[in-house]
């Protein structure tokens, strides 16, 4: 059986300004998490105390992963990043401690980003820049070709279009820039496709490793590699590029034209279909 390394955490260091009434913050965030269907979300050592939130730490593991395999810089000084699907806040933050210039704060759920606002408040923290916004509206809030680095942190497997979630954030990057997936998934290196997730923990997919790559390949980005940390979890980057991508049909965005940017095979084989489980 395979062996996965743990990854070694990243470090947040966060400290109340002297003004902060403790108490009052407290009860604040006692109450902002009364809100949320699900609680707090990420576990944030505030210094003066400590809040426990329902995904524990682990968002300092999946930024200590993108550090062990180099894929972001240790210093992010001067470049734009977006957390997207930010929960808490926990990665945006850490973002603005590194140096990041601005950081976009995205989520979908306002009782979310409800967390994540009340820390940015407490804290002071004028780089990062909250969006009650979609995947799919980001265009809306964020200028194309303005983002370095993109963090997508447990959130593809929650979208019901992951191909256009994906492309739509390729149009945010500037070239070259990065793409940073944390997801669940299949570690399955030689069959593309994504389970139905039937809702649990709300999500739509669990795609398997090969899938991820294949999907971002075919959404613009190049330089693609998966790992897994954890047999059904696994950590990926992607570099976007400015090319077209091949195939447009379908897709729920409008395109200038349809038109196949490369010539499709016809050989099914070339889909290589999930292994049949044997229930004996």
């Amino acid at each position: 059986m395979r062996s996965y390394p743990p990854l070694r955490a990243a470090t947040l260091t966060l400290t109340l300004p002297p003004s902060v009434d403790v108490p009052a913050l407290q009860a604040r965030i006692r109450e902002v998490a009364a809100r949320s269907q699900y609680g707090w979300g990420h576990t944030v050592d505030l210094g003066a105390f400590r809040v426990e939130g329902l995904l524990l730490d682990s968002y300092l593991s999946i930024a200590g992963g993108f550090d062990q395999f180099g894929w972001w810089p240790q210093r992010l000084d001067g470049l734009a990043v977006a957390d997207v699907g930010c929960f808490t806040g926990g990665i945006a933050l850490l973002a603005a401690q590194r140096g990041a210039r601005i950081v976009h704060a995205v989520d979908e759920v306002s009782e979310h980003l409800d967390q994540c606002r009340l820390l940015i408040e407490a804290l002071g923290e004028t780089r990062v820049r909250p969006h009650l916004r979609s995947v799919y509206e980001l265009s809306q809030d964020i200028p194309r070709r303005s983002l370095d680095i993109v963090v997508l942190s447990g959130v593809l497997y929650h979208l019901s279009d992951m191909l256009v979630g994906l492309h739509v954030l390729r149009e945010l990057l500037k070239p070259g820039g990065t793409l940073l997936i944390e997801s669940n998934g299949v570690d399955d290196p030689t069959h593309s496709y994504a389970n139905f997730g039937r809702f649990y923990a709300g999500m739509w997919w669990q795609p398997t490793g090969l899938c991820i790559a294949d999907m971002c390949e075919y959404t613009g980005y190049e330089q693609v590699r998966v790992e897994f940390y954890q047999p059904d979890r696994c950590i990926a980057r992607a570099v976007a590029t400015d090319r077209p991508i091949p195939f447009r049909r379908g897709m729920n965005l409008a395109f200038d034209t349809l038109r196949d940017g490369s010539v499709r095979t016809l050989d099914p084989a070339v889909m290589a279909p999930a292994p049949l489980i044997d229930e004996r």
